[in-house]
């Protein structure tokens, strides 16, 4: 499912259906295929706002819905 879907919760990037450029931006901000984030907020059809390793990061929704997750349960 695209992340640009995702309400909130925690997920797995299990592809990125971009371009170089938008692959490479994506790098340099840390979030690559594997990584596990938690959507904070979606403000769909508006930005996400994702936590990784205690950083807030946000993106648009067109950058969102080229990313490509797997929710995961959370054990509490």
């Amino acid at each position: 499912m695209p992340l640009s879907m995702v309400r909130h919760g925690v997920v797995r990037i299990i592809n990125i259906n971009a371009g170089r450029g938008l692959r490479e931006r994506l790098i340099k901000i840390g979030l690559v295929e594997g990584d596990v984030v938690e959507v904070i907020v979606n403000l769909f059809p508006g930005p996400v706002i994702l936590r990784r390793n205690g950083m807030r990061l946000g993106l648009g929704a067109g950058m969102a819905s080229k990313i490509i997750v797997q929710p995961l349960e959370v054990k509490r």
